[in-house]
């Protein structure tokens, strides 16, 4: 072997060694680089950080601290999960680029960096495992609001988590009365021979509660989107009020990645006159702002000649789709002439959600409009119950049935049954025409009735967004108005224009009955109907078999045309509209059309399956949103049947 060949494999051996023993300290060096200032993760080459919820957290030993003074702060894992390494700042919650504040009292494990300021940021000495760590944050002195304690923290060095973040904690003025808590400042002791392993594909760590949520019905008034959503702390939009003193304090919240969430103050329960506050984000960057809302006419929301000055936002983050700020309001002002005094009046709070902004204003509010059933005093404090939405789900229950029952039953009388029991009469008319007529009567007063209750219940016309909902609707409406009058003129039988009449009120009638039902699909996508979106799987499948129905109906009526007629087929249920009734019926009247009994056992099955249908949906509608109360009963009986064992 020549020296130079010798002289390789030594190279490469003292490689592998420093490599082999480098391993390990390169897993964390000595503390996170000053280039990690910024985005807060390690450059470990393309290893990204972990997409699972972390398995540790950060805990601050108070909810607020005085400016000048400190407060601890402590990493740990409530799974045990060891610490190798670590990042931590403290950054303001309205802008999260800013760190704040520096630490001090550090222990053997951690040491300061410089970011923006002297010891700004606190990381790791060595990658030797650890329990928890404790660190001592020195609030600044110049700085008044909210602030956030943001880390990431490593396992090892391939698997780490980012944006690991504490509750809110405020900064405030060094007289300002507090009282400090103290948690546990370190986890419970592991056991020294166990292994930890963290999968990316496990959610290990429970979903923190949003401060918002803190003190609703018990330090402060709160009023949700849904009647449950304050407990179940899910809402997708909801206003909080705290009163100390004369400082009346908003917190708005709006979830689902909202362009807006906003609150007003009403005398009434329509939109409009009313006083109007919403916090808006644009690319992240949250702002607060006052409006003044126009009773349904255009712009209806505006911040022109708005003084914006009677609000002051105190704290607002945008993360993870939540929309979050807090701001007080002057205890008395004055919009549009009309004077808002919060402390001895009282109001309907209003809590709207929406997915667009205009230039000096928000859009269409179509995540959430929710009002509260009575005027309350802002400093009350307990959660707040939502208007009631009986006139609602009346509209919504009388609409199903009028368009998927009474209607669709009345037309399939009328087209494919005149042949049937025949000699039969009910109040001096024939059998199928005294229950089209029964059928559709009953479809005109639940159209009527449904049109009148929503008038009531929106006080008006109210515009419609982008569903069509409402316009398609009012077409609907007008249609179904307009039948009765035109069968009450409709021409004698034997008169030439009576096939005009038949074609005008098929085409009419039949017109109303596709947009009624096309109407009833667009209803489960409005956001105050509060309906489940799988609601429209079963709207498809009424209409699939509404139309199979209709197919077998005709193939029985051209098959019993044919054995009238010595197996020729000239006559299809659309014939008469094409010419007088009596010249229609070419044969023997005295008896019922062959095959009738088959038609009359069809007609059965589709009233059974037809009330199927619309009892599902009306308790679709009664019950909505089905999926809360399906838990409410659920968590009810659940508690039943723990009494029941205890």
């Amino acid at each position: 072997m020549t020296s130079t060949n010798k002289l390789s494999r030594v190279f490469i051996a003292i490689i592998i060694t420093i490599a082999y023993i480098a391993k390990p300290t390169l897993q964390y060096g000595s503390g996170a680089p000053p280039r990690a200032c910024t985005t807060m993760l390690p450059f470990h080459g393309t290893i990204a950080p972990q997409t699972s919820s972390a398995p540790y957290e950060v805990k601050s030993s108070a909810s607020q601290v005085r400016q000048g003074s400190n407060v601890k702060v402590t990493i740990s894992s409530p799974l045990r999960v060891p610490i190798g390494g670590f990042f931590l700042q403290a950054r303001s919650v309205q802008d999260r680029t800013q760190i704040l504040g520096n630490w001090t009292n550090l222990p053997e494990v951690a040491k300061t960096t410089n970011c923006n300021s002297n010891a700004d940021s606190a990381t790791h000495t060595s990658p030797a495992n650890k329990d928890s760590v404790v660190l001592q944050w020195n609030a600044p002195k110049d700085f008044l609001g909210a602030v956030v304690f943001k880390a990431t923290v490593a396992q090892e060095y391939s698997t780490f988590w980012g944006g690991v973040e504490s509750t809110l904690v405020e900064v405030v003025t060094p007289d300002t009365v507090i009282a400090t808590t103290t948690p546990s400042e370190t986890s419970p002791e592991p056991t020294a021979t166990t292994k930890y392993t963290i999968e990316t594909t496990t959610s290990a760590a429970i979903k923190p509660i949003h401060p918002f949520y803190e003190g609703c019905g018990s330090t402060k008034l709160c009023f949700g989107s849904t009647s449950s959503c304050l407990n179940t702390l899910d809402c997708v939009a909801a206003v909080a009020v705290t009163v100390k003193g004369e400082a009346y304090t908003f917190e708005l919240i709006g979830t689902q990645n909202p362009a807006y969430v906003a609150t007003g103050l009403s005398d009434d329960l329509n939109m409009g006159s009313d006083s109007s506050m919403e916090c808006q984000q644009v690319n992240g960057l949250v702002t607060a702002h006052t409006s003044w809302t126009y009773p349904k006419s255009d712009p209806y929301v505006s911040r022109e000649n708005v003084d914006q000055s009677m609000i002051q936002l105190l704290r607002s983050s945008f993360t993870d789709g939540i929309l979050y700020c807090q701001f007080t309001r002057d205890t008395r002002s004055t919009v549009r002439d009309v004077t808002f005094d919060l402390v001895n009046d009282r109001y309907h709070i209003m809590i709207v959600s929406g997915d667009d902004l205009k230039a000096n204003s928000v859009g269409f509010h179509s995540k959430v409009f929710e009002r509260s059933e009575k005027k309350i005093a802002l400093s009350d404090v307990g959660n707040v119950a939502g208007a009631s939405k009986l006139l609602l789900r009346l509209h919504g229950a009388f609409m199903l049935i009028a368009w998927i029952g009474t209607s669709s039953c009345g037309i399939l009388l009328a087209r494919y049954f005149r042949q049937t029991w025949v000699g039969k009469q009910l109040g001096g008319k024939d059998m199928w025409f005294a229950w089209h007529r029964v059928f559709m009567v009953s479809t005109w007063l639940l159209t009527m009735a449904a049109f009148i209750i929503i008038l009531i219940e929106v006080g008006g016309w109210t515009g419609t967004g982008d569903n069509p909902h409402a316009i398609i609707g009012i077409v609907t409406i007008v249609l179904c108005f307009l039948q009765p009058i035109g069968a009450f003129f409709r021409p004698h039988p034997n008169t030439t224009k009576r096939p005009i009449f038949n074609w005008v009120h098929w085409f009419f009638g039949n017109a109303a009955h596709i947009l009624g039902i096309v109407t009833v699909f667009f209803a489960v996508y409005l956001n105050k109907a509060e309906l489940p979106g799988w609601m429209v799987y079963i709207l498809a499948a009424f209409v699939a078999f509404h139309v199979i129905m209709h197919l077998i109906l005709s193939i029985a009526v051209c098959v019993s045309d044919g054995r009238i007629n010595n197996g020729r087929v000239n006559a299809f249920p659309m014939k008469d509209l094409m010419t007088n009734t009596r010249q229609a019926l070419n044969h023997d009247r005295k008896t019922d059309a062959p095959h009738s009994g088959f038609r009359k056992s069809l007609l059965g099955i589709y009233f059974v399956i037809n009330i199927l249908f619309v009892i599902t949906l009306v308790c679709l509608i009664a019950l909505a949103p089905i999926e809360q109360t399906y838990q409410s009963v659920s968590n009810a009986i659940s508690g039943a049947m723990s009494q029941d064992k205890n």
